[in-house]
């Protein structure tokens, strides 16, 4: 069991990415497997490495992470790296055991200078082995930080990649919106042109009563093109309304069935109003027309009196 009570943040996270040396990777194991809370806070810190991998953007090492990798760095200079290189050649003769009991290795540094160990056995293959160690555990280290600075990368990089794409779809489903709307604005304005230029389109004129002495009368046209369902109403001269109510056209047909709704609409404050191309069926011979007032959104039978009337 170790005798800290509970290891910081920074050194459970350099744990959690194997930057820690032997020693210290080993007691912080033995450690965690007996602190409840240490393994916590460790299964915490790995979630958060694992987590940098699906779209947090990389950034440098916090003020301490850096100092400790950069102190375990110059720690790791101070030893450095030899390559063993051919002894030279002797200047004289030298029997088997004297070549056996002292061997003379030659090593070269990393800044070129050259250093001759003497040692006898096994004591100078052993340093040869620290050296080569010491290095090993460097590169080792600095591969693992490349490896993490790598994955946060590509994070970055499928992340941005997927925004682009949804961003994308984004505009090209509102860039078909608009074709489509340009398309049905389009068929809207060839069935209006038609409605109104067809010779067997059905004209009639609507008049009502003045509700006010001194105003004028309100009166309205409709062009009715049965064979296609087309209908325009324009009207003028009606009274305001509250917000509440709505005037509603209706279509009385030729063959005695009851009214048929043809759209409703709020008057501007000139008393203008319209109702252009409503849903209606094909083919239904207009009798007459008739406007009325009607509460809310209008309703399916009409409610008297009628303010406009022709046919």
């Amino acid at each position: 069991m170790s005798a800290v009570a509970h290891y910081e943040d920074i050194d459970l996270a350099l744990f959690a990415m194997h930057l820690l040396d032997g020693e210290g990777h080993r007691a912080v194991a033995d450690h965690v497997s007996g602190c409840a809370f240490c393994r916590q806070e460790l299964a915490r810190l790995q979630g958060d490495l694992a987590a940098c991998a699906y779209g947090i953007e990389m950034h440098s090492p916090g003020g301490a992470v850096r100092e400790r990798i950069l102190h375990r760095i110059a720690r790791e200079k101070k030893a450095p790296p030899v390559e063993a290189v051919e002894p030279p050649l002797r200047t004289k003769a030298v029997t088997p055991t004297e070549e056996l009991n002292e061997p003379k290795l030659e090593f070269r540094t990393r800044n070129g200078s050259h250093a001759t160990v003497a040692r006898r056995g096994r004591d100078a293959e052993a340093e040869v082995r620290t050296h080569r160690r010491s290095d090993g555990h460097l590169l080792k280290d600095i591969f693992l930080w490349l490896g993490w600075a790598v994955a946060a990368g590509m994070a970055v990089v499928g992340t941005r990649m997927y925004h682009e794409r949804e961003s994308y779809k984004a505009r090209l489903a509102a860039q078909t919106g608009e074709v489509e709307q340009m398309r049905d604005d389009s068929a809207g304005s060839r069935r209006l042109l038609e409605t109104i230029t067809d010779t067997s389109s059905q004209q009639v004129l609507l008049s009502g009563a003045a509700e006010e002495t001194g105003k004028s009368a309100p009166e309205g046209r409709v062009i009715y093109l049965a064979s296609k369902g087309a209908l325009i109403l324009l009207a003028n001269n009606l009274a305001a309304l509250e917000p509440e109510r709505v005037y509603e056209l209706w279509l009385i047909p030729a063959d005695g069935r009851d009214p048929i709704p043809a759209g409703t609409f709020h008057p501007d404050e000139k008393g203008n109003g319209s109702v252009v191309l409503p849903p209606l069926p094909r083919a239904v011979q207009a009798k007459a027309f008739g406007v009325t007032v009607e509460e809310g959104n209008g309703t399916q039978s009409p409610t008297m009196p009628i303010v406009l009337a022709g046919g």
